[in-house]
């Protein structure tokens, strides 16, 4: 999920707010030119959401040449800053390798700052890290823990992880029916592997099980994430 800050209708008080306001109203019109040349008037003035911004049209190449190299700087200014989006705009950078040679030691460390601070894309991927060793020693429990905290969040691919863990039992124990309900989960949230989990996950467990484990699965959803099984 890419990660170009909302704040197409939300504005902090700052400095630079009018020209920040600007770039966006000419992001939600494709008038990337114009919101360039805002972008980088509210940037220089320290606006951190503005810097991560036009990272990511650097990055991409939005009303302006792609340029990883200046991507990875506007990234690295708004991360020290201390903002969650850029610090896991950064680490995706160090861990492609795009614009700074790859380093997933580098990418761990960031993913776990924006991690640490909620940022849900940021969570999966510290249990993509640690599931398979990037940057850190593989550590099956600590990648579900943090699979978990994504797919409370509605984060469909943390929650196929989530259940292929509990699947597998990797790093951890084979649980057939949490499967399902994270496979389900998944699957209700428009993840493309998910039925092929959950079918996989059913044969797991007693037939006569299945529709318990399903229903769980939406007692976890109507709840909002708060009652569901880990």
């Amino acid at each position: 999920m890419k990660r170009l800050l909302l704040l197409l209708t939300m504005f902090i008080v700052l400095p630079a707010q009018a020209d920040l306001a600007v770039a966006m109203k000419a992001i939600e019109r494709g008038h990337y030119a114009t919101a360039e040349r805002a972008m980088r008037k509210a940037a220089l003035k320290g606006d951190l959401r503005a810097q991560n911004n036009l990272g990511y049209l650097y990055e991409n190449g939005l009303g302006i040449t792609q340029d990883y190299t200046q991507a990875l700087q506007w990234y690295s200014r708004a991360a020290e800053g201390g903002l969650a989006d850029a610090q896991y705009n950064l680490a995706t950078l160090y861990h492609y390798g795009r614009g700074v040679a790859q380093n997933h030691k580098a990418a761990f460390e960031w993913f776990s700052e924006s991690a640490g601070a909620g940022f849900a894309d940021a969570q999966y991927m510290m249990g993509e890290s640690l599931r398979v060793g990037w940057g850190t020693e593989k550590d099956g429990v600590s990648a579900l823990s943090w699979y978990l905290k994504a797919a409370k969040k509605a984060h469909a691919s943390a929650q196929l992880m989530a259940g292929y863990i509990y699947l597998s039992g990797e790093g951890w124990r084979s649980e057939p029916q949490k499967a399902v309900v994270w496979a389900e989960l998944a699957r209700i949230n428009g993840e493309p592997q998910a039925a092929a989990l959950l079918s996989k996950a059913g044969k797991k467990m007693p037939g006569k099980d299945l529709p318990g484990a399903l229903q769980l699965a939406q007692v976890c959803l109507l709840s909002g994430y708060r009652d569901c099984p880990e």
